[in-house]
Order: structure tokens, then sequence, then C-alpha cells
């Protein structure tokens, strides 16, 4: 079995990135000795000491997951904290960015001290079925910070989802 540069899903911009990677390889390399003769696995890469490769090489799912929870830590990423994510769509992107920006001052005028407010940014896949797409994304100490602070906004009129916003809670995708 081969994965064919395995760089490429570490290159992707998302935080989740190298967990994929590490997945990815470690099920090709899981499913490659199944069979009745021994498999063989193949990794291409550029840079084999990345220890989403590595570690997968190995098998060492432990070294790997103590290593990326300490770099999510260091981060502030999930799972240290809680992240909720808000994509403003507009088939304008004048009128998406305005109601991403306002987006952004509708929770910095609400939260609390320890939530953090990033963007507003395009996202990575700018435009989808015509609509140009910004995102804002928030990370909170907690769950219970996360939903009093969607809620407050909610309660407010501030947030809605709708055709023109979308609210993710824990992402699984930043894309």
């Amino acid at each position: 079995v081969g994965v064919i540069d395995a760089d490429t899903s570490l290159n992707i911009p998302d935080f989740r990135a190298a967990e994929r990677t590490f997945q990815l390889v470690s099920q090709v390399a899981g499913r490659a000795g199944r069979g009745e003769k021994r498999g063989y696995v193949i990794v291409q890469t550029n840079n084999p000491s990345n220890p989403a490769i590595h570690l997968a090489a190995l098998h060492d799912y432990t070294s790997f997951a103590e290593a990326e929870l300490k770099t999510r830590r260091r981060a502030g990423l999930p799972p240290a904290c809680r992240m909720a994510r808000i994509i403003c769509r507009d088939k304008n992107l004048a009128k998406a960015q305005t109601a991403a920006d306002a987006v952004k001052e509708a929770l910095i005028a609400v939260a609390p001290r320890g939530v953090d407010v990033r963007g507003p940014a395009p996202c990575p896949i700018g435009r989808i079925a015509d609509h140009f797409r910004i995102a804002v994304e928030v990370l909170a100490p907690s769950a219970a910070i996360m939903a009093a602070l969607l809620d407050t906004l909610r309660s407010r009129a501030l947030l809605k989802s709708d055709a023109k916003t979308a609210v993710d809670v824990d992402p699984v995708s930043l894309m």
C-alpha cells in the first residue's frame, strides 16, 4: 500500500491537520498487515521527521497524542478550550465582511474575560455556491462559558443561524 504525498494533508489550514495525517498513515499501515501475507506500506513524504508521519509509521499513538495535546494547550486550541466558528455568507463580499465585522463587535461587547475572538478572516474555501465566506472564531475556556456567550448573543438578536450565518460549535473542520 502506498501513501503518495503524505505531506499534503499537513498543509491544510486546520489545527487538526497533523491529527488527520496521523490517522491516515496509521489506518493505511494497519490495513496493509491484515491479509494472509505480510503487507508493506510506502509513505512518500518530503518531511519524514514530522511527528504525524514518523510516529504513525511507528504506530506510536501515545507519543503523538501527548505531543499534539501539548502543542494545542500552548496554542490555546481544542481540546484545551472550546471553539465556535461563525461563518457569514453573502453573494456580495462587502456584505459578508460587514456581517462578520458586526458579529465580531457583538462578541467583543459581551464576551467575558478569557474568551478569545479571532478574525474576521476569509475562510480557506472562500467561496461556495456563489457565496463569499468570512469566519469569526471564538475560543472559550469551557463549554458553559461558550454556551452562555452564544445564548446572550442570540437573546439580544445579535446572532442567529440562517441562510447568511452559520454557527458551528466545536467544528470538525475549519475549511
